[in-house]
């Protein structure tokens, strides 16, 4: 009975020392292969204040008192100086003519299209492509309220639906239309006068009042000031056709933090961003910043880019960009360091692997690190390891 019992209490005391060497394996293995990760994403990051205020320009009226007068200048497009912007008729003869002359002109269009169709859309295949390129040319002039263009997409579309053999369209009818035109054109020049640019500027057709604040009116302005140019738009004459406006420059007049205020320099580089108005951040130079007025400055920037985009622009709200960073996020428990610089793990397949990085910009909560196009860098999408206890290069990570 003494054996069996000796024998009892050994074959319980490495049972339980069994049990217990189970137990720390495990213990160990919770506590280094529990894998925690999180991607490398790439994300952009900007300190930026809102500026609100009117887009300025030297800006012309054009006006007259003629009954029979047609603008001839494209909206949003330049002029040159000496470039009509608009036709005066004498009289309901001159007008008709002009009707007469833009008939013969879609005329000459519509066969000079079907007799080039004849010999460039001989076979389906190209005829099909031809009305499918004609009819991208037709939306893309109607998506632009561009009705010059429209017209023009229009004959061409119609010399290309229509069989051409039920077109009466030979190079002797081309001959005949032509000569009318250019004996109605001669006639016109009697009985018709231009109004020309002065200038060269972009034309706009759709002035707004505004047109009396110049650039030289907002020198030494102030946030009260700016608010009274904001809500005083003068009414405009019955007269007025449209405007010029410079193609050069224009200014944008903003109320402005005294916080973020103190952070331009007069004379220096502000970028700008208008959002829905224009797609690119815009390079501008601090022209003035006044003093402040219950806690906003009145700032005037200076701005030589998108001067067509923002031609239609006036009221209008931007963001001062300051600073600017973007890279890949990574979490800063995550980051460790040895004589070499910064490094990450990132789980490859089953193994850890030691990925060196350069941080450039620090949150609260984690960092941005710069994009390589080293392939041992760390990559976007790259699954950086989360828990560092324990990791060496190479390890095999169970999951």
């Amino acid at each position: 009975m003494k054996r069996t019992d000796a024998l009892t209490k050994l074959v319980s005391v490495l049972l339980f020392a069994a049990f217990l060497a189970y137990l720390g394996v495990y213990i160990i293995r919770s506590a280094t292969d529990n894998i925690r990760t999180a991607p490398a994403v790439f994300v952009s990051l900007a300190e930026n204040a809102v500026a609100s205020g009117i887009v300025v320009r030297n800006e012309s009226l054009i006006q007259s008192d003629e009954k029979y007068l047609s603008v001839v200048a494209e909206n949003g497009k330049a002029v040159s100086a000496g470039e009509p912007i608009a036709v005066i008729y004498s009289g309901e003869e001159a007008l008709q003519r002009a009707a007469k002359i833009r008939e013969l002109e879609l005329k000459k269009q519509y066969i000079s299209s079907v007799l080039s169709g004849e010999s460039s859309a001989e076979s389906i295949s190209d005829r099909d492509s031809s009305i499918k390129d004609a009819l991208i040319s037709l939306s893309a002039s109607a998506a632009r309220h561009d009705t010059e263009a429209l017209a023009s997409a229009s004959v061409s579309l119609s010399s290309l639906v229509i069989a051409n053999s039920a077109i009466n369209a030979t190079e002797v009818d081309l001959n005949l239309v032509t000569a009318e035109l250019e004996s109605l054109k001669q006639s016109a020049l009697s009985d018709t006068s231009e109004i020309a640019a002065s200038s060269p500027g972009l034309f706009s057709a759709s002035p707004d009042g505004y047109e009396y604040i110049t650039p030289d009116m907002l020198s030494d302005l102030t946030p009260s000031a700016l608010t009274s140019l904001e809500e005083s738009p003068q009414k405009l004459a019955d007269n007025v056709r449209g405007k010029l406006a410079s193609s050069f420059e224009w200014y944008f007049a903003a109320e402005v933090s005294q916080e973020d205020a103190l952070r331009l320099n007069v004379g220096k580089t502000a970028t700008l961003d208008f959002g829905r108005y224009c797609s690119n951040l815009l390079k501008t130079k601090v022209v003035s910043i006044s003093p402040p007025e219950n806690e906003t400055c009145a700032v005037v920037f200076k701005c030589t880019e998108a001067t067509s985009e923002m031609l239609f622009v006036r009221r209008a709200s931007a963001e001062i960009i300051f600073e600017a960073h973007e890279g890949l996020r990574v979490p800063k428990q995550a980051v460790m360091s040895d004589e070499k610089g910064s490094y990450v793990y990132t789980l490859t397949g089953m193994q850890a692997e030691k990925k060196y990085i350069s941080i450039v910009w620090e949150t609260e909560d984690y960092f941005l690190a710069g994009v390589s196009q080293d392939a041992a860098s760390l990559r976007e999408g790259n699954d950086i390891i989360l828990t560092t206890k324990g990791l060496y290069d190479g390890k095999i990570m169970k999951g």
